[in-house]
């Protein structure tokens, strides 16, 4: 690393020696040197930056003019001792809640449990309508800090600790998920839960024993409360760790043993709730919600969009549901109407169902243009240059990894999934979050390798 310099002038000679190239000052541009900075973040410090950022956009939202949605609706029946009800029954028919006092309240299984009991504990301590908005804020900042810790964790796993604390920082600070926290969505709940379940499922691929594969269905089951589609990924994970563990030379018997833990434990939450449902709504029930063919109907009827945004139902479709019988199975036969005007659309007009899932697919993976929040240039711009680093690093990923790795399916699979299931039912911005987590990690991955 030494370098000898004889250097001439006018009949002078002048020998340098003693000097280190790596001695020397290296300029860089303000890109590297910030990057560099970011890396070296204490993980504690991002969590903290999470947390304000968000309590800080909550300003710029008013807590007045944020919808509580559904959740809201439940959680306000749930404190004032009406239980787990959503729909009220009057002279005029089956209605969503403008809740008078004298109606009554329909047993209900209306949304996934998880988040709408978090939301009734933050109605339980905010008392109105803004408090309980500021309540549950804080509840998904609090949900932001585990996200930071545990993004930075998985991608470690993945892409190495600069890239991680990369991607933890691009979590903090990423417009789409800053906004998230300000409202009332299942999504500051779910976010954390897939990615502590990727995160187990590497694991317990890893080192296959029951306790590992017992903790990673316990939180698949927990995400099943959450999200009610996430039962799919039950036989879908446990098909990827059986494979996985065949491959690192695991004895087939003991495969099973292991896979059965794992489907066990994985069923137990949400077939509790299961239970739960049918005993309420009168029958039995298979579904961890009754929105099902609600949710169908929206991406796939005459004149659907693909969107939920700006759908209207039909009067003729209301008048049906009005003559619905008030009772413990007025969900479940609701859904069925949906549900049957779904199927009936689809299997009359394919070719208007295949093109509806295409724009579905532009919906998410691009913009909803129904959504004037998804016009935003701001938030436009974010995506694209995430999208752009993401698909990068994501390409390099794959092509560094052996090809009979399991983790390189398992990621691919996480992405197929969350592209999947939106195609099938209905396109919304948030549901594209669990896309750009993974886009986080290999942007972060693209950045600490070129720059």
């Amino acid at each position: 690393g030494y370098r000898h310099v004889v250097v001439s002038w006018g009949g002078a000679i002048e020998s340098v020696k003693g000097t280190r190239v790596s001695d020397r000052p290296q300029q860089q541009g303000w890109l590297p040197r910030l990057l560099g900075a970011l890396v070296r973040l204490p993980v504690v410090t991002v969590v903290a930056a999470a947390v304000v950022v968000r309590l800080l956009a909550g300003v710029a939202f008013t807590a007045a003019d944020t919808d509580v949605y559904e959740f809201g609706w439940l959680a306000e029946n749930i404190v004032d001792g009406h239980g787990y009800a959503y729909f009220t029954d009057t002279p005029h028919g089956r209605v969503e809640p403008t809740r008078p006092d004298s109606t009554d309240r329909l047993a209900s299984a209306f949304m996934p449990p998880g988040y709408t009991y978090l939301t009734a504990a933050g109605a339980a301590v905010g008392g109105s309508h803004d408090g309980t908005v500021w309540a549950v804020r804080a509840l998904n900042a609090l949900l932001a800090a585990a996200g930071v810790v545990l993004i930075d964790s998985l991608a470690r796993r993945l892409v190495g600790r600069p890239a991680a604390r990369l991607a933890a920082v691009g979590f903090a600070f990423y417009p789409s998920l800053v906004y998230a926290a300000t409202q009332v969505s299942a999504a500051n709940l779910y976010l954390p839960l897939e990615m502590g379940l990727l995160l187990l499922l590497i694991r317990a691929g890893r080192v296959p024993s029951w306790r590992r594969w017992a903790e990673a269905g316990l939180l698949l089951g927990a995400l099943c409360l959450v999200r009610a589609e996430a039962v799919a990924v039950v036989p879908l994970a446990t098909a990827w760790l059986l494979w996985t563990a065949s491959r690192a030379g695991v004895n087939r018997q003991v495969g099973l043993r292991l896979g059965a833990v794992f489907v066990a434990v994985a069923a137990a939450l949400p077939g509790a709730w299961l239970v739960r449902n049918s005993l309420v709504l009168g029958e039995p029930v298979a579904t961890i919600t009754t929105t099902g063919g609600l949710n169908l109907w929206y991406g796939n009827h005459d004149g659907a969009t693909g969107s939920q945004k700006d759908i209207a139902v039909p009067e003729g479709l209301r008048g049906e549901i009005s003559r619905i019988d008030a009772g413990d199975a007025f969900e479940l036969r609701r859904d069925e109407v949906f549900r049957r005007e779904a199927f009936e659309s689809m299997a009359r007009d394919p070719i208007g169902t295949a093109w509806r899932d295409v724009k579905k697919a532009g919906l998410l993976l691009g913009a909803d243009v129904n959504d004037r929040r998804n016009l935003n240039p701001f938030y436009l711009g974010s995506y694209a240059v995430l999208a752009a680093l993401g698909v990068a690093g994501f390409v390099q990923w794959w092509r560094r990894r052996d090809p009979g790795d399991t983790v390189r399916w398992l990621v691919a699979g996480y992405l197929a999934f969350s592209v999947v299931v939106p195609v099938v039912f209905f396109a919304l911005a948030r549901y594209r979050l669990p896309i750009e987590l993974l886009l986080l990690v290999f942007a972060g991955a693209w950045l600490s390798r070129r720059v």
